[in-house]
């Protein structure tokens, strides 16, 4: 729904009632040139990487603001599929790469980052709610530059806490007289993945005297591979459940680990167009079309050890080291483990595949003026749109016969009075299975039968054996005979037994569906004092005016089946299930399908009650009958709905592990075509605390005045800002039967105005034209991620396994056990806003040579971090009775964090030093950056942590060769830990990682280019460790990402 629509033409009214204003320009910058003779005009588009890094280098000379860019030459230079990509190649960038491929950035250790396109805001479905640009489905192709603002300017549409990023793409103008045409084709492969993938692009422009025309666009299928190796889902400690009680020390009990491959496929086409006109000498008209469209199939397979959701205690350290902090929820010292042994409750194959697709349209009209007169005039409107749907589908194959042990901790035979009942189904079920598989003679009230699940798995808790030291994830025990279905064997006859997998749940969860429109006025305009600066030193006054309204629809949803409708003596509509699983009866009184049993703990020597209950309940009613629930999933072979195949490479990251089998994660493509085949439906039901609308407005105005005083220029400034949120929550309910979400009981809307003020003052001083100081101060704001502000209540939920002594408080067996809470947010948290100080150092050596050093502060007056309250709040369990209270992770306003650190710089052309033949022909691109930061969360040491993402140290170095025909470049990016994300005060972190990239380049005449790139040559690694205190590790996870190689041609004309 939209909360608020303001008028266009109210916010045309509004904007044009201030001041007349400007497209804002730098003294630097030229005015719209003049049409020229053909033999006048040389092509914009640079050739050659020591052309493009002297490019860069202008660029970083004339701006006021302390920049960085890339120019055409290096974006294609290198491997770079997506923006990202190329971004990480400028100094104080950090990226993470999502499959092999840059997504996220941040600068300067910080995700608070805008990205503008042709200096202006535009829509990318990868970030709809959040500020950290997601850019991995923008191809570099299209950009003609990329611009990285470290200071703030006024004069930008809008401005990140770190910094802004501005891509630039190609218009018309900028090239030769007539037609212009280029195409490349290039090949790509994956050392893993093996598969033929290929990226298209190409352009074509026409420039007239008065007009130019340009289209160009991206077509690209890739198949990126990785493993993964860890912690599988939530991370718990072992006491997290017991209380204060408990008198073991704490460690880490994870709900299970994972072992996958993985291959994302993407499909990109990508469309930029452009049209300019000018209407007369210095009055441009210019209309551009940004089209992105992306659709990505994330599948992965492995193996699955785990709880099952049923408890911590299935982990025992056998190799560990006592920590000097204490923790959990009795105080008690953390153990470091190496080792473990798991009582493996659930062991499964699975197979999860999100399809992802995503669309953007980002319209610009704009209208500049500038005849080279004093007055320039701009008027600009955006129009955008942008959707996200992600759908998510899985399925688990399992192992285990399910049947009751003594020993064993889970189990569908859940009646203690007669261990041969478990999963049960209506007679229309029961006759699709011969007689040997009922599992008693039982016969329900209208022909229901108990069913033994799955024959031919093994009939107990498998004992393993894991180490986590060394470069991989080390496991043991599967030689140990087990018996089953199969005789008394080793788990790996089981594993290799395709007839042994038995579903255990088909899911879809989690699934989005979101929408974004924005709309954008600006008016700028600027005045420039030719002949005598104004006072002495203003040599030109720019203001603008701008509207910019952003409304953002979030829709998290999971696909939930209507099951047993007209069938038992239950609901005769049916009841709703999102779990299509072997171990969701439907007895819950919210809805209940099943049929009447004898009760085989009746007493007739006792008190006969007057109404039977469930045959699972607490306390079983002491009546003739009890009611059995349906089971939902009937016992289906893996095979039966999904095509399958036997894996057993897991990758360098595993070893110790056998093969198994796996359905197909195509089979999942489209999820809801395949659970409408199934089960014959599929429908959404909403998670309400992650169901949200936010509408965004700002208004702003700003004046800036260009000085100059001697050898001292700069731009000083003032933005005002007005934002206006409005926000519509869903207010969360009881939870749901037979899956994991809350019912929706309503709305609530709300709504908050605030104002800021943004001083910004940009100073350059030039000792020389070599040698120039520069300074810059500003305070900067941004507002939250849209989660923050419309996120509602979502409750997590666990399986109950009924109370014992040491945990009373669980509810009967079977029945959903309320573990934590999460809130999104609300309006009334204050936006990032920071106070920057920068200071650098530049020297101009030659046309591609430059040294650079600065030193920079961000003093982080208000952010928001995520903080877990212990005991703060209620919910009652899926049976609706309230029972404990239980922590609760919600947004808090934090205060007092500072970032502060150094960077330096280095472009290096020899040609600049010396003309010795071949050596003269090398360079060097490379930066350092220093980036120390802190918030006031703290570890379990009482010390500060980081802010997250943030690495303190990275690196990116690039070495370079250009000859008359030959190009080669090797580049390398470097980064030490970073935050991930905190267990309580346990940080996360992900190790120091590094990538290296290769290009050679072989122009064969004028026109035809032909080129061969490296992607992550060495395969790296990415590793997540737990940290407890300086010199305490313990291993959390790894990512193997697969080296790629591409082959490729360019063409122009």
């Amino acid at each position: 729904m939209r909360i608020h629509k303001r008028p266009m033409l109210a916010a045309l009214m509004a904007s044009s009632a201030l001041v007349a204003p400007a497209y804002a320009q730098t003294p630097e910058q030229a005015p719209i040139p003049a049409p020229q003779d053909p033999t006048e005009v040389g092509e914009i588009v640079v050739t050659g990487i020591r052309a493009s890094q002297a490019q860069a280098i202008n660029i970083k000379r004339n701006e006021s603001a302390l920049v960085d860019a890339i120019s055409a030459e290096d974006i294609g230079k290198l491997p770079d599929v997506t923006v990202a990509d190329a971004l990480q190649r400028i100094p104080g960038i950090q990226v993470q790469r999502s499959a092999g491929e840059g997504s996220t950035v941040n600068i300067r250790g910080l995700p608070q980052v805008i990205t503008l396109l042709n200096g202006e805001q535009y829509l990318a479905p990868g970030n709809l709610g959040t500020a950290q640009p997601n850019l991995n489905d923008v191809p570099s192709q299209l950009m003609n530059s990329i611009v990285v603002f470290k200071s703030q300017d006024v004069s930008n549409a809008l401005s990140g806490i770190s910094g802004t990023i501005d891509l630039r793409t190609r218009r018309p103008m900028d090239f030769d007289y007539g037609p212009t045409v280029f195409t490349a084709a290039e090949y790509q492969t994956g050392e893993r993945t093996a598969e033929d993938d290929y990226l298209v692009n190409g352009l074509l422009n026409w420039r007239g005297d008065r007009l130019g025309v340009m289209i160009s666009g991206v077509m690209s299928k890739s198949n990126l591979g990785n493993n993964y190796s860890g912690i599988s889902q939530s991370v718990l400690g072992n006491n997290d459940w017991s209380g204060p009680d408990s008198t073991d020390p704490n460690w880490i009990s994870p709900h299970g680990y994972d072992s996958f491959s993985r291959a994302v496929e993407r499909e990109r086409y990508s469309l930029n167009g452009a049209f300019q006109f000018d209407i007369e000498d210095g009055v441009r008209l210019t209309a551009e079309v940004f089209y992105t469209h992306q659709q990505e199939y994330n599948r992965a397979a492995g193996l699955n050890i785990s709880n099952r959701w049923s408890g911590l205690g299935w982990t025992t350290p056998t190799d560990f080291v006592e920590t000097g902090v204490n923790g959990g929820p009795n105080g008690l010292p953390w153990l470091n483990v190496s080792e473990y042994d798991l009582d493996v409750w659930w062991m499964n194959s699975f197979t999860v595949n999100r399809a992802t697709e995503n669309e953007s349209k980002n319209f610009n009209l704009e209208l500049d003026y500038d005849k080279g007169g004093p007055f320039t005039f701009s008027a600009r409107a955006i129009k955008a749109e942008a959707n996200l749907e992600s759908m998510n589908g899985q399925v688990q194959g399992d192992l285990s016969n399910w049947e009751y042990g003594p020993d064993r901790t889970f189990t569908l035979f859940r009646q203690g009075a007669d261990r041969t009942r478990g999963t049960f189904y209506p007679a229309s079920i029961a006759a699709l299975y011969p007689a040997s598989r009922y599992s008693n003679g039982v016969v329900g009230s209208q022909g229901g039968r108990y069913i033994s699940p799955n024959p031919f798995g093994y009939g107990a808790d498998p004992q393993l054996h894991i180490s986590q030291t060394g470069s991989s994830l080390a496991w043991s025990g599967f030689d140990t005979p087990l018996p089953g279905g199969l005789g008394t064997v080793p788990l790996t006859d089981y594993m290799s037994n395709l007839d042994s997998y038995t579903v255990g749940a088909y899911s879809s969860e989690g699934n989005q569906r979101n929408n974004s429109d924005l709309t954008v006025v600006r008016f700028d305009g600027g005045y420039e004092f030719q002949d005598t600066p104004l006072f002495g030193f203003v040599n030109k006054i720019d203001v603008g005016v701008r509207h910019s309204g952003r409304e953002v629809e979030i829709r998290n949803f999971h696909l939930f089946s209507d099951f047993y409708a007209g069938q038992g003596a239950g609901n005769q509509a049916g009841c709703a299930a999102q779990w299509k699983a072997i171990d969701v009866v439907m007895d819950n009184t919210q809805c209940q399908s099943g049929e009447f049993v004898t009760n085989p703990g009746f007493n007739a020597s006792l008190p006969v009650d007057a109404t039977p209950n469930s045959c699972t309940a607490g306390t079983v009613a002491n009546t003739p009958t009890c009611f059995q629930g349906y089971t939902v999933n009937r016992p289906t072979l893996l095979r039966e709905n999904n095509n399958t195949y036997f894996m057993s490479d897991y990758g360098s990251i595993t070893s110790g592990l056998p093969g198994g089998w796996v359905a197909d994660p195509r089979d999942f493509d489209d999820v809801r075509a395949f659970q409408e085949r199934v089960f014959g439906n599929a429908y959404e039901v909403i998670i309400p605390g992650n169901t949200y609308d936010v509408d965004l407005y700002e208004d702003s105005a700003y004046t800036n005045f260009a000085l100059g005083f001697g050898n001292l220029t700069g731009d000083l400034g003032v933005r005002m800002v007005r934002t206006e949120l409005r926000a519509r929550q869903n207010l969360t309910g009881d939870t749901r039967a037979y899956g994991d979400t809350n019912n929706d009981v309503g709305d609530t809307i709300s709504s908050r105005s605030y104002t800021d003020w943004l001083p910004t003052a940009n100073f350059r001083y030039d000792f020389t034209d070599k040698l120039k100081l520069r300074a810059s101060y500003a305070k900067t704001m941004i507002p939250l991620d849209l989660g923050n502000y419309g996120g509602g209540v979502t409750i997590s939920t666990v399986d109950s396994l009924g109370p014992t002594p040491d945990d009373p408080s669980a509810p009967p067996l079977g029945i959903r056990r309320v573990t934590g809470a999460t809130i999104g947010g609300t309006v009334e948290l204050d936006p990032w806003r920071s106070t920057n100080y920068d200071l650098a150092l530049e020297y101009y050596f030659g046309p591609a040579t430059m040294f650079n050093a600065g030193i920079f502060r961000l003093n982080i007056e208000s952010f928001v971090k995520r903080e877990t309250v212990p005991l703060s709040g209620s919910y009652p369990d899926g049976d609706g009775i309230i029972r404990r209270m239980v922590d609760v992770n919600r947004p808090v306003q934090g205060e007092g964090g500072e970032l502060q650190g150094v960077e330096l710089g280095a472009k290096i052309g020899l040609s600049d030093f010396i003309d010795t033949p071949i050596w003269s022909d090398f360079g060097f691109d490379g930066s350092y950056t220093y980036s120390d930061s802190s918030q006031n969360a703290q570890n379990l040491s009482g010390e500060d942590l980081p802010f997250p993402d943030n690495s303190e140290h990275s690196m990116n170095a690039g070495v370079w060769y250009q000859g008359d025909r030959l190009q080669v470049r090797v580049a390398w990016n470097y980064r030490t830990p970073r935050l991930a994300n905190t267990f309580g005060a346990i940080p996360i972190y992900q190790d120091t990682s590094q990538y290296v990239d290769a290009n050679i380049t072989y122009d064969v005449n004028d026109m035809v280019t032909v080129y061969a790139n490296g992607s992550n040559v060495f395969g790296e690694i990415e590793e997540y460790y737990f940290e407890f205190e300086p010199g305490q590790k313990q291993f959390h996870s790894r990512n193997q990402f697969e080296p790629r190689y591409m082959l490729g041609v360019r063409a122009r004309f």
